[in-house]
C-alpha cells in the first residue's frame, strides 16, 4: 500500500490537494453524520488503511485508493437543506482513475484485466445503496469473485468513516463475506 500511495502522491498531487479542500461537512458547525472525519483525503486514508489490515487484494486496494477520487468534482449544496452532496461522484471518479489506472498498468502495478475490475468497482462501490445483497446475488452470479472484491470496497468505504451507522453495516458485511466465500467454495 505504501508503494501505492506513494505513487499516487508523486505524480497525481493535484488530486491529492482537491480531496484535501474537499469537506463532506457544510460548515464547521453543521458537520454529516456519516462523514465526521471531514475531508475526502482523510477518509480516503482511512479507507486504504482499512483494505491493507484486511489484506485484501491489489485491486481492492487500488479501488480503495481511487473510489472517491470524483467527489471534489461531483460536491454540490442542496439549498434545501444545506446538505453537502456528491451525486453522480462515481462515474466522476471512473472518469478521472481511467489514465491513472492506464499509468499502474504501463508500471506493471497491475494487470489490464485487473485495471478494468478496478474500474468497475470505482463505478459500483455506493450499489448497496441502490440494492439489496439478494438482488446483488443476482446480478453477479456468474462473477461471485468479482462481488467479493466489491463488497470487500464497500466494507473499506464503509470501516473508512467516523458514523454512528458504520459498525451495524459493517457487522451485515462480515457476514456477506462470509456467504460469498461459502458460495465460491461449494458451486
Amino acid at each position: 500500500m505504501i508503494k501505492l500511495l506513494h505513487w499516487f502522491q508523486l505524480n497525481y498531487p493535484n488530486l491529492k490537494e482537491d480531496m484535501m479542500r474537499c469537506n463532506h461537512n457544510f460548515s464547521q458547525s453543521d458537520i454529516n453524520p456519516y462523514h465526521i472525519e471531514g475531508d475526502c483525503w482523510s477518509h480516503t486514508m482511512m479507507v486504504c488503511k482499512i483494505a491493507e489490515i484486511k489484506n485484501f487484494s491489489m485491486v481492492v486496494k487500488v479501488s480503495a485508493l481511487l473510489h472517491d477520487i470524483g467527489k471534489p468534482k461531483a460536491r454540490k449544496i442542496n439549498p434545501k437543506n444545506n446538505h453537502v452532496q456528491f451525486f453522480g461522484h462515481e462515474k466522476i471518479s471512473v472518469k478521472i482513475a481511467t489514465p491513472l489506472i492506464d499509468d499502474l498498468v504501463s508500471k506493471r502495478f497491475l494487470s489490464k484485466s485487473e485495471g478494468k475490475r478496478v474500474l468497475r468497482l470505482i463505478g459500483l462501490h455506493s450499489i448497496l445503496y441502490q440494492k439489496s445483497i439478494d438482488e446483488l446475488y443476482i446480478e453477479f452470479k456468474d462473477e461471485l469473485d468479482f462481488l467479493k472484491e466489491l463488497v470487500e470496497l464497500i466494507y473499506c468505504d464503509n470501516m473508512g468513516r467516523f458514523s454512528d451507522s458504520v459498525s451495524e453495516f459493517a457487522k451485515n458485511l462480515d457476514s456477506i463475506l462470509k456467504d460469498i466465500d461459502s458460495k465460491i467454495k461449494t458451486p
